[in-house]
């Protein structure tokens, strides 16, 4: 291609289907400075600078900063693209990573919308599950709400960290020391819904699995100061069928303040895994 020709900032910005704004952008930090600039101010770009900008739109879509780009572009050779090219590999394979978390975080929330929209609410049934994981964060056995909002605090950010999502779908694990009692209960943890991660290594022992089994489910409609009116009807229907309970209960919201801002929509799905 011959570099005789010379075109204004406009037509450059037309044959690479950007802004003329974009352009001054990438003059004033060094990315990409016109060939010439006139004593009206002018700017002029060759027709070699397309084969520049081609590069730092290519770099641009592997993830890379305009700062990164610079630097490469300043020292530019084949074994400098190979490492820039792992880098930007790997930093796309952890998005990659991320949004795969993040749509079977969106799955798992329609899926238990859709789900309660059909359980009958404030029944207690027998129901199979199978094994689901849950990131955990412990609770402090104080029952009182700053106890609860850090431990809200930070599982959130823990989820978003490790696992590259919210804390969504959000439950929690429950211990009533006397079920006569359902009213004293305790949030012992706060859990997360998410998919076995190949590596579970960095999640430690924040991953945990709820067991395979038969569960005594309920479905309660209404927030949590209302949750033990649930608890007692459970408690009835396992002490009716014989039914032991064998861990402990876990609380998992199907509707919430994410679909409603009354309580009197929230639906908390109540199980409890017994040797049925």
């Amino acid at each position: 291609m011959h570099d005789s020709l010379l075109l204004s900032s406009g037509e450059f910005a037309q044959m690479c289907n950007v802004s003329r704004e974009l352009l001054i952008h990438y003059d004033k930090i060094g990315l990409l400075k016109p060939k010439e600039v006139r004593e009206n101010g002018y700017r002029y770009y060759s027709l070699k600078q397309l084969y520049m900008f081609d590069v730092i739109r290519f770099f641009l879509d592997t993830g890379m900063s305009m700062k990164e780009i610079k630097e490469y572009l300043d020292n530019r050779s084949t074994e400098l693209f190979l490492e820039n090219a792992q880098e930007s590999i790997q930093k796309m394979e952890r998005q990659r990573d991320i949004i795969d978390a993040r749509i079977g975080m969106m799955e798992k929330m329609r899926y238990i919308t859709q789900r309660a929209l059909l359980f009958p609410k404030d029944k207690p049934r027998l129901s199979y599950w199978d094994e689901i994981w849950f990131i955990t964060t412990e609770v402090e056995r104080e029952r009182t709400q700053q106890s609860f909002a850090k431990a809200m605090s930070e599982h959130s950010d823990f989820c978003r960290s490790a696992a590259g999502v919210s804390k969504f779908p959000l439950g929690r694990v429950i211990d009533i020391p006397d079920p006569s009692k359902p009213e004293e209960y305790y949030y012992t943890k706060l859990i997360t819904w998410v998919s076995p991660p190949e590596n579970r290594m960095h999640l430690g022992n924040r991953l945990e699995c709820k067991p395979r089994g038969n569960y005594a489910v309920i479905l309660h409609q209404g927030g949590t100061s209302t949750v033990e009116r649930s608890y007692e009807k459970l408690f009835r229907y396992v002490k009716k069928e014989g039914f032991d309970m064998l861990g402990p209960i876990y609380e998992l919201d199907m509707s919430s303040y994410l679909m409603s801002d009354s309580s009197e929509d929230y639906l908390i799905h109540i199980s409890v895994l017994v040797n049925a």
